[in-house]
């Protein structure tokens, strides 16, 4: 079994942890390419972890014609040691426990693993944040701009130009990519920062992605192929039920279940020259009741007088202080707030964000003030946060902060051909 991650607390905090800055989500494309024949620097990679790895040494030694590259949203390293069977067993021997980045929301999460750099490189800093181009908050899983009743791709806003980085792979590089991804998300949304001549498929089901996983690597071609998978299933299943649930087990056995069925009959050849590189975006924290913070319409009109906007990343809250407001709305986090949550500014970006958190351009995005909410705590602004008091389907579970339970995932790399050794 892969050492756990050692995490450094945050502060005096027990509850919350620093992101590792050296090994985490944002490596494992660059990592990933290196067996395309890619030569990134090494401390883009998590070569420095992995060299001492046999089973690395033996991936790298016989060629490869395919990586499948899946994404498992909001899969947290717990929860795949607890609950997972079949992956499990190949990680006992192939995986390494990685950090996620902050915050730790799939808007920043996603690029970080798509684009191979840390949020401070790529500028998506989270769910919806101020964008300068718009001069508005903006949705950066939807694209809709705050109060708007359209997204700004369908008011031909393109966001490619927002990205602070380029695209790993270029358009002629010889790569065939082929992105595997939920039909209702499909070239749509956050997908649009993302698409760099990739051939896009929606997907209807668990049955219908891995059925196009092995129509896709059963169809020859003479070109290496990157193959992006993404699984949202499971982070709106640990929404609703929690991380501790039945619902949440018996999804992940079962998307391992098709993953074995689907793709069992594929030629030898094929799961000999595939590998595949399994991790998440980010993990999950469930919410207690006696931790959640409400703050009154009064005390909302009242930080309103203070900051030009709010915005928000799931169990962090980016706020934007007018000019000469800083002081005030510190004065109103400590007063309203207590011991459930820690507030950021920006001389201490870095510990977050690792080198160039401190740039102008980054400040703009995220906002001169983090909420980062404590384990199990949750903020609302003007409600009790029971979106279903009747069932209790609501909101149980989420994530954005730094616990454990949010920064910790798994990865596993493996020949396709060894999931069916075990």
């Amino acid at each position: 079994m892969p050492d756990p991650l050692s995490l450094k607390p945050l502060g005096s905090r027990k509850d919350l942890f620093l992101p590792d800055l050296e090994q985490n989500i944002s490596k494992v494309l660059p990592t990933a390419l290196t067996l395309f024949g890619y030569s990134p620097p090494q401390e883009e990679t998590l070569e420095p972890s992995l060299k001492e790895r046999s089973f690395w040494r033996n991936i790298q030694e016989k060629d490869v014609s395919n990586i499948v590259f899946l994404i498992i949203d909001a899969l947290g390293l717990e929860q795949f040691l607890s609950y997972s069977s079949l992956f499990q067993r190949i990680f006992k021997a192939n995986g390494l426990a990685l950090s996620s980045v902050f915050p730790t929301i799939t808007s920043t999460c996603i690029p970080s693993l798509r684009l191979g750099k840390m949020p401070v490189a790529h500028g998506i800093l989270g769910h919806k944040i101020y964008f300068s181009e718009v001069g508005n908050i903006v949705d950066t899983l939807t694209l809709e701009a705050k109060d708007s009743t359209a997204s700004l791709a369908q008011a031909g806003v393109s966001v490619t130009n927002w990205l602070w980085c380029d695209f790993p792979i270029a358009k002629n590089s010889g790569i065939e990519q082929i992105d595997l991804i939920e039909n209702h998300i499909a070239n749509s949304g956050l997908s649009n920062f993302l698409t760099n001549n990739a051939y896009t498929i929606g997907y209807y089901s668990l049955v219908d992605c891995f059925a196009s996983l092995k129509r896709v690597l059963e169809t020859p071609s003479d070109k290496q192929r990157l193959i992006n998978i993404y699984l949202g299933s499971i982070d709106a299943i640990s929404h609703r039920y929690t991380t501790k649930s039945f619902e949440y087990q018996t999804l992940l056995e079962y998307i391992e279940e098709i993953f074995l069925k689907t793709l069992q009959t594929l030629d030898k050849s094929i799961l000999d020259k595939t590998v595949v590189f399994l991790t998440s975006d980010h993990g999950q924290e469930d919410l207690l009741e006696e931790k959640a913070i409400t703050i009154t319409n009064d005390a909302e009109a009242r930080l309103n007088t203070l900051i030009n906007y709010r915005g928000r990343s799931g169990r962090v809250v980016h706020l934007y202080p007018k000019p000469g407001k800083l002081e005030g709305v510190l004065t109103w986090c400590e007063e309203e707030l207590g011991e459930l949550a820690l507030v950021f500014t920006p001389e201490k970006y870095p510990l977050l964000l690792g080198e160039g958190a401190t740039a102008n351009k980054v400040i703009e995005r995220m906002g001169e003030v983090q909420i980062l909410l404590g384990k199990n705590a949750s903020l609302y602004f003007g409600h009790s946060g029971k979106f279903d008091p009747m069932y209790n389907l609501g909101l149980n579970a989420t994530h954005g902060s730094l616990s454990k339970g949010e920064l910790l995932v798994p990865l596993l790399i493996a020949r396709l051909s060894d999931f069916f050794n075990l």
